[in-house]
């Protein structure tokens, strides 16, 4: 199960609550493709980027987290998935 506490706000805590398990498993799947932006997962589950990375990290674990942090950042801007808050 999700470990809610640590590093995450009261409402990203709320928002990830609400979630099943189908809908987490396809905002990770979201997350981690190269071809699916931030904005449409922003449409679908109303996550900012930076929500979606603390999402992530709870999610992967550290070492897969840093795995695909490191592809997202050699990627962003090939991509135009921009890590930023809107």
């Amino acid at each position: 199960m999700l470990d809610l506490d640590m590093g995450m706000s009261k409402a990203l805590k709320l928002k990830v609550e609400k979630l099943n398990s189908k809908d987490r498993e396809k905002l990770v799947k979201m997350s981690i493709e190269d071809k699916v932006s931030f904005q449409e997962i922003k449409k679908l589950f109303d996550l900012t980027p930076g929500e979606v990375e603390k999402f992530l990290l709870k999610e992967l674990g550290e070492q897969r987290f840093r795995r695909w942090k490191l592809r997202q950042e050699k990627r962003s801007t090939m991509k135009g998935r921009p890590i930023v808050d809107d």
